[in-house]
């Protein structure tokens, strides 16, 4: 016995099934036995030797079972069990009771008691004076604190956990702390201090071919990959882990995976797949976890079915608000009020908006939000117009990129492009950036997507009129190879006469154009949609095409008259502190105006807010200088 002890404690995990398999009959060869299942991913193996010991009377066997029933999600019976087994349990035991028993309440949603639970534990190990296992309920106490968004006490607990975790032999008590610095450096937008401690991970993982250590550190890479944009093999690693997760009979690390798993497949508007990932967790939907209902939210929200998703997000909401998982609680919110707004549920969306920036400067994150803000703009630029949250919003402006696009890929279509216009010219081809370097290519693909059906000479005419005719459909024909040649030749066709075929884009092909959107947006009158499309002039960097002048002058035109009909609208009424923001949008397109300026400067006046006044006053005085 005391040499498979040793085998279990250096992670010899298969010699110690290979010895007890058949054999194991006390009560501590079965603990033993259930504990190398456990530890070693065979999860389903290890219920019963560890029932079996626990009910022969061993209590080291009880404690373990209770872990094991935290482990795979019952966290209810844990916390019961817990409460059985610990009046009995001497010593080191006891406190190692505890310290789970305080994993698993917070698991519960009760972080309170979990945290008091665990902070006594750790107290009783710093008493017993061993370093390792002292590190180790460090390392539980830090995971906690991050949960519960205490980010400098878990910086602090994971630093010194791992000063004290070897890593060799058994490397997976420090694999677990570098697994939870991860997740705070990836939360903070620490992401080279991420990829220094994935290096740590690579080395550490050396020593273990433990799949669930393998499935963790697949689980921060995806993080970094979908925060940091660089997203080639994704879809690969989530997949993986999801292969993972179902090995191990994790029920954490399956909610993970699952969630995440939807949120991208209907972030690719493979909506159909993303319900099958959902409906294939396993349990009825009233019993989702909060992480399901906010991935459904999303995938409701990305349909257009706005009611639908903002009475699920709000679910999810109430839960993470509940068992104050505050950054969850924070993307939630987030994309409820995106919901919101699209159901004309003004109001709610702006109380949304707000709880989630006052969480969000509370705890100083940004950077983890990165890809929702990206993806929310409509929701943001309206903010900007809103009293209630335009001062909130001004510490994390910097934090805001370009607008994803909003319409998604219809599931029957074979390529997605996203081609933005406004502000900068790109092409996304099935989220991957394609690489142009003819400044008409992306022209070319606006227009075809604009009026398609054109000859090479009505499309060189449109676009270059003041071109030789020969230099000009020299410009179209280098277009159309280029993107021929980067995405595919069905992304342009042609058909009729050979010496006067017509272009086109594939029919295959689903294109989201950004003015499309600006100029949906400019027919219904959404202002803040306007100004979250509109990020510059239309393709920027092209002076030779009369087309590109036209809708150049026309976007611009049309948001700046947008913005002065919501101007007119809330001088009208009153609503000055709504006629400041709005001015203030204005004059970024046209700075000169002196109408809005001196309106400005009144409307200031009209509030009683002395600095504004001398601000834009002065602002005014050097216009007419």
């Amino acid at each position: 016995m005391g040499q498979l002890q040793d085998l279990l404690e250096l992670g010899q995990y298969a010699a110690v099934i290979a010895a007890l398999e058949s054999t194991a009959h006390t009560p501590g060869e079965l603990r033993l036995l259930g504990l190398a299942y456990l530890r070693s991913g065979q999860t389903g193996s290890a219920e019963l030797p560890l029932l079996q010991a626990h009910l022969q009377g061993d209590l080291e066997a009880g404690v373990e079972y209770g872990n094991f029933l935290r482990f795979i999600g019952r966290f209810e019976e844990a916390c019961t069990h817990f409460a059985e087994v610990h009046p009995a349990a001497p010593g080191e035991l006891g406190l190692r009771c505890l310290r789970w028993w305080g994993v698993a309440e917070l698991q519960l949603g009760e972080a309170e008691t979990g945290l008091a639970r665990l902070e006594r534990s750790w107290h009783g190990y710093l008493a017993l004076g061993n370093p390792e296992l002292t590190a180790r309920v460090t390392n539980s106490l830090a995971q906690m604190q991050l949960r519960l968004g205490h980010h400098a006490r878990a910086r602090h607990l994971f630093q010194e956990a791992l000063r004290q975790l070897p890593e060799y032999p058994v490397p997976q008590p420090r694999l677990t702390a570098l697994h939870g610095l991860l997740e705070l450096q990836i939360q903070l937008g620490d992401f080279a201090g991420a990829e220094e401690s994935l290096k740590l991970v690579g080395r550490a993982l050396r020593y273990t071919d433990s799949v669930r250590e393998r499935s963790m550190a697949l689980t921060a890479r995806s993080e970094l990959q979908r925060l940091t944009g660089k997203v080639d093999g994704y879809t690969e690693n989530l997949e993986e882990i999801a292969r993972c997760a179902a090995s191990l009979e994790d029920f954490e690390l399956s909610v993970w995976v699952t969630a995440k798993l939807a949120e991208h497949y209907s972030g690719l508007g493979r909506f159909s797949e993303a319900m099958r990932i959902l409906a294939g967790f396993g349990t009825p939907q009233d019993e989702w976890p909060p992480e399901l209902w906010a991935a459904y939210g999303m995938l409701l929200r990305r349909r257009h079915q706005p009611l639908p998703a903002e009475e699920a997000l709000q679910r999810a909401a109430a839960t993470f608000r509940s068992q104050g998982r505050t950054p969850e609680l924070i993307r939630v919110l987030m994309h409820a009020g995106a919901a919101a707004l699209r159901a004309d549920h003004k109001e709610l969306a702006v109380d949304l908006l707000k709880e989630a920036l006052f969480e969000m400067l509370r705890l100083k994150l940004h950077a983890a939000f990165q890809p929702d803000f990206d993806e929310l703009q409509e929701l943001i630029h309206y903010a900007l117009l809103e009293p209630e949250t335009a001062p909130l919003l001004e510490p994390v402006l910097d934090n805001l990129a370009h607008l994803a696009g909003s319409p998604r890929l219809p599931e029957d279509s074979y390529m997605r492009l996203q081609v933005s216009t406004l502000g900068r010219a790109s092409v996304f081809k099935d989220s991957a950036e394609v690489p142009l370097s003819l400044k008409g290519s992306t022209l070319l693909l606006a227009y075809l997507y604009l009026s398609p059906g054109k000859t090479r000479a009505e499309i060189q005419l449109a676009l270059y009129p003041d071109k030789d005719p020969n230099t000009g459909g020299g410009y179209i024909r280098s277009a159309i190879a280029e993107l021929r040649e980067q995405m595919g030749r069905e992304v342009v066709t042609f058909s009729g006469p050979k010496n006067a075929p017509t272009y086109r884009l594939g029919n295959m092909v689903h294109c989201e154009l950004d003015l499309v959107a600006f100029r949906e947006a400019a027919a219904r009158g959404e202002s803040a949609r306007m100004m979250a499309l509109y990020r510059g002039e239309f393709l920027p960097g092209i002076l030779d095409s009369e087309w590109v002048r036209e809708v150049r002058d026309e976007t611009l035109m049309t948001l700046t008259l947008e913005l002065r009909v919501q101007i007119t609208r809330f001088e009208a009424v009153g609503d000055w502190r709504r006629v400041i923001l709005l001015a203030n949008q204005y004059l970024k397109f046209d700075a000169h105006d002196p109408e809005v300026l001196e309106l400005r400067v009144q409307a200031a006046r009209a509030i009683g807010n002395p600095h504004e006044v001398a601000r834009y006053s002065a602002q005014l005085r050097r216009n007419y200088n």
